[in-house]
């Protein structure tokens, strides 16, 4: 071998030991654009943000106080009519909404009219007046308080694999669902608002807690003596049978176990197979309506009301024979709408709407369909306007569980709700959610095989599961038996939170239909397709972190991109951020439980408006992190301190430099060994010696071969009980 190969041997061999020294040298520069904004290097920042959070300017709805019969859609002349009557002659259903509670001053009015009273509904401040001639609206519109004469709108029903496709049960695609964190809703209850349930379904037994009958609930109605009926019990102990179907096949996909009538355990479980019935018919014991099987018809307009009002007056009842536990009620599931005799549908300020928004204010959340009058819907119904209610629309999940190929079903009600006038966009953005609706197998009301009613009886017992149904019926159900296993997880969330994680954690889908007012709402799906486990598991943190009732859910945080960025090393999270009803104090992140830092900001001159955005931004240097997948959580602060819902990523650390601060900076003890190593190599190379070694010389000299293989290095031990020998070698001439 050569004298310069040998040499260059003996470098590389030396830049191999001296490697671990040397190797910090070879590291990244500073990204260009960056700035680093704490002396460890971990979070940085591009250049032009700070930490100044843009100023945004508060809503003009905020301050307006208009009441809302001086402005609803539904009355374009302000005289205090619904505008379909000034057009209706003969005979239609009436209520009167007063703008102060309704007083025996108000009924005796009413006497003196020869006006008997229906119905008394306190939570909206209204009466219902049954069947009246139009020759009265302008008579009833002078009486003193009343704000409006309404027209009865028109009840219509919205007539395997939903449970599993919205997450709620485990699937091998989906293999983590909201029923792995334990939760299925057990002691939580729904009031299924339909045609009544047949609870002895082996699916469905041992479910019911409290009923009641909205039609049959006083003594003297002609109409239900004649029918058989009479009068039914108010304080929850009466049991309606289902002369339908439809109220059945809802609970069923709410919270049924799947269990058969030969006892066999199936796949069609409900969304949260743990929760418990509130059976609240607002149909007759002989089907649905508008009972068309009386000989008189009676209003489901009225019944729906006044089970509505049932509800809330006993959301506290301590039910008979039910456990602490299963006392009151949590949520209204409604497959069916209030259709309007305007164009345009409602505005979300008739009677029903109005008195859902009560239900969701006195802490008994809401789930509505949204309606089956498709893409070129004229507006929405009376239950699915709602401004404060979970209004679902309908997908088609194809018959998989994959949500990937689910489309918006064709029947599905889109959106915008039509304008209250009360100048907020946000409360038009309809529905919230959507899930899916399309060929759903349902659990059998005994109306299929044979019939059943409370007057000749007969029941379910004997029934399974078959026949398929479509409609936003059938996904607003699944919604209620998710917001059942929320409750569970967490029974101190706010009807209004709970309305915020749905949105929060939904898969989004399709694009933005009204950006300027929120850069994900899409008048097909909403804010998304649900997800249980999601939303489950954001339930959970809440009661975890101790958060429950303390969010303001008008503060916006959003992630829009979480990646590493390869030019310059840093995973970058960008979002948004915005307030819905004043400015967003700051953007705060903390990484595994660990204390809070303040996220930068883009600037903005001059500041926004209502509803405009700005983007934060939080970029990390993997070094500076811990090995491994680590969690991010992200939230704002409004100016009050109050926090919004969090979002969750994750980065990737390193953990190269978290213990000794090396990243994109240079230690600098390291730096000078390293740079000492390197003129020690480049002198070797440039005139270092390096002589053969003594063995070799012989080989090359022509040295014996022998005297070369014996001259052997002996270790320290004795050979044959002699002493060690000495190890130097002969040095030959």
């Amino acid at each position: 071998m050569g004298k310069n190969m040998r040499r260059m041997l003996a470098v590389v061999v030396l830049a191999l030991l001296m490697g671990p020294i040397t190797g910090s040298l070879f590291i990244k520069s500073e990204p260009a654009g960056w700035e680093s904004v704490d002396e460890q290097g971990l979070q940085w920042t591009p250049s032009g943000y700070g930490f100044t959070v843009p100023q945004q300017a508060e809503a003009a709805w905020l301050s307006d106080d208009t009441p809302w019969w001086e402005r609803t859609a539904l009355d374009q002349n302000r005289n205090s009519v619904h505008d379909s009557l000034e057009s209706f002659i003969g005979t239609t259903g009436i209520g009167l909404s007063y703008g102060v509670e309704v007083s025996n001053h108000h009924l005796a009015q009413l006497d003196t009219m020869n006006l008997s009273v229906v119905d008394v509904i306190e939570s909206v401040n209204a009466v219902l007046l049954g069947q009246l001639n139009t020759t009265l609206v302008a008579e009833l519109a002078a009486l003193d308080d009343v704000v409006m004469v309404e027209q009865y709108g028109t009840l219509v029903f919205y007539g395997d694999i939903q449970t599993p496709a919205v997450k709620a049960r485990n699937s091998t695609l989906y293999p983590m669902g909201a029923w792995d964190l334990g939760y299925t809703g057990a002691n939580v209850n729904i009031a299924m608002v339909d045609t009544g349930v047949d609870n002895e379904h082996p699916g469905l037994s041992e479910k019911f807690v409290a009923g009641y009958d909205a039609v049959c609930y006083t003594p003297s109605d002609p109409i239900c003596i004649l029918a058989g009926g009479g009068f039914r019990e108010t304080d929850g102990t009466f049991d309606p049978d289902d002369g339908n179907q439809h109220g059945t096949a809802c609970m069923g996909m709410a919270a049924a176990t799947g269990v058969d009538a030969s006892g066999a355990q199936t796949d069609f479980y409900g969304a949260a197979p743990d929760a418990d019935l509130i059976d609240v018919r607002i149909g007759t014991d002989l089907g649905a309506g508008p009972f068309e099987n009386y000989v008189v018809e009676q209003e489901f307009y009225e019944s729906a009301m006044n089970g509505l009002q049932w509800i809330i007056d006993n959301k506290d009842t301590a039910w008979e024979g039910a456990d602490e536990a299963s006392y009151g009620i949590d949520i209204i599931s409604l497959s069916w709408g209030i259709t309007s005799h305007e164009g345009g549908g409602s505005d979300g300020e008739d009677m029903h709407s109005r008195i859902l928004n009560e239900a969701m204010e006195a802490g008994v959340v809401v789930s509505a369909a949204a309606g089956n009058d498709g893409p070129d819907n004229d507006g929405l119904s009376g239950m699915g306007s709602s401004s404060l209610s979970i209004t679902v629309g309908a997908t088609d999940d194809k018959n998989t569980v994959d949500r990937a190929d689910d489309t918006v079903a064709s029947y599905s009600s889109r959106g915008e709700r039509r304008d209250n006038g009360d100048g907020n966009p946000l409360n038009e953005l309809k529905p919230e959610v959507s899930a899916p609706g399309t060929n759903i197998v349902q659990a059998e009301g005994c109306v299929t095989s044979g019939g059943c009613n409370n007057f000749i009886g007969g029941d379910a017992a004997d029934n399974g599961y078959t026949g398929r149904g479509s409609g936003t019926s059938y996904a607003a159900p699944a919604v209620s038996g998710i917001l059942a296993m929320m409750i569970e997880a967490n029974p101190d969330l706010t009807t209004a939170e709970m309305k915020e994680i749905l949105k929060l954690t939904a898969e989004r889908r399709g694009e933005p239909s009204n950006a300027a007012v929120d850069p994900f709402w899409n008048r097909d799906f909403g804010w998304g397709m649900v997800d249980a486990y999601e939303a489950v598991k954001l339930s959970i943190h809440l009661a975890e972190a101790n958060l429950t009732g303390t969010v303001d859910v008008t503060s916006q945080v959003h992630i829009s991109n979480s990646s590493l960025n390869e030019s310059t090393g840093l995973h970058e999270i960008r979002g948004l951020a915005w307030g819905q009803a004043g400015s967003i104090a700051s953007v705060e992140f903390r990484i595994s439980d660990g204390s809070w830092s303040e996220a930068t900001y883009e600037t903005v001159e001059g500041g926004l408006g209502a509803l405009e955005r700005f983007e934060w931004v939080i970029a990390l240097d993997p070094a500076q992190l811990d090995s491994g997948n680590q969690s991010i959580e992200i939230r704002g602060l409004n100016e009050q301190g109050a926090p919004s819902l969090p979002v969750f990523t994750t980065a990737t650390g390193t953990g190269l430099g978290a213990s000794d601060g090396a990243g994109f900076g240079v230690d600098l003890v390291t730096l000078s060994a390293g740079l000492i190593v390197l003129i020690l190599l480049g002198l070797l190379v440039q005139g270092a010696r390096i002589d053969e070694p003594e063995t070799l010389r012989s080989l090359s000299t022509g040295a014996s071969q022998r005297f070369v293989s014996d001259a052997v290095l002996l270790g320290d031990e004795s050979v044959d009980g002699e002493e060690p020998k000495a190890t130097t070698k002969r040095k030959k001439s």
